[in-house]
């Protein structure tokens, strides 16, 4: 097989992949607390050198072209936005770092506990704080759900504290995560612990802001510009593959004909 074919082929599995996490964030430029991914390139080393094969002989020449491409994984980019205003008291930014902690309702223990950026809160029918999206409920600072009187009006303070009637009804938990990068994207704006590793949280010394909610991290410029660079990337190494695959088939025609 052409040694470039398999170099292009490389880089054209790379940059797909590129294209699909940067038009991810760019469709997600209006999602609130949308936190953006990053995916970087590796360069790969030969299989001489990748698994320890020196005593094989080996091209000097192949061996400076080195592997092709190798897709590193793809990182989220923690770092809070601006809230923006709403004027919901339901609405709620968090400003610096942490994550609100919601009950997913499946698994056990810590396995049904996710974590979101997204303030956008609603009362359920049964009185109980949820999410709007999925209408998962919201937790206290000891796990417990939030229940609220649908009647009163809601206030909530920078502390967190939320307030029915003059008094304290509940403590809203802005929870610290030790590594960020031990969570992964679930859906639904969400986020919870990779496979195997725990939720190592702490309670955030952020204050909160209510009638607002955290604009999506995504730069629609950075975004609308990596999609570019991917889709240019995509195609530069598809005319390679073709090119490859012409110059096999002419001399395969030219050089393996008999008569």
């Amino acid at each position: 097989m052409n040694y470039g074919l398999y170099l292009s082929s490389s880089g054209l599995l790379t940059g797909m992949h590129r294209l699909d996490v940067a038009a991810n964030n760019l469709s997600n430029v209006n999602t609130t607390g949308f936190k953006p991914d990053f995916s970087d390139s590796l360069h790969r080393p030969t299989a001489r050198v990748e698994d320890g094969l020196f005593n094989l002989e080996s091209s000097k020449l192949l061996e400076a072209l080195g592997g092709g491409a190798l897709q590193a994984p793809a990182r989220t980019n923690f770092t809070p936005a601006a809230p923006v205003d709403t004027g919901n008291p339901l609405d709620v930014a968090i400003l610096g770092e942490g994550f609100f902690v919601v009950d997913s309702g499946k698994g056990a223990g810590e396995e049904r506990l996710r974590l979101t950026r997204d303030g956008g809160f609603l009362v359920d029918h049964q009185g109980y704080l949820v999410t709007g999206e999925k209408g998962w409920r919201v937790l206290d600072e000891q796990d417990q759900p939030i229940h609220l009187d649908p009647n009163q009006a809601v206030e909530i303070n920078g502390a967190g504290e939320i307030r029915q009637g003059g008094a304290t009804v509940a403590q809203l938990q802005v929870a610290t995560v030790g590594n960020v990068q031990s969570l992964h994207k679930v859906g639904a704006n969400m986020f919870a612990a990779k496979p195997g590793a725990s939720i190592d949280r702490a309670a955030s010394q952020s204050a909160v802001r209510a009638g607002a909610l955290e604009a999506s991290g995504v730069d629609p410029i950075m975004a609308m510009m990596a999609v570019r660079k991917a889709s240019g990337a995509i195609s530069d190494n598809t005319r390679m593959i073709r090119m490859h695959d012409e110059l096999m088939g002419r001399a395969i025609n030219t050089f393996a004909r008999v008569g």
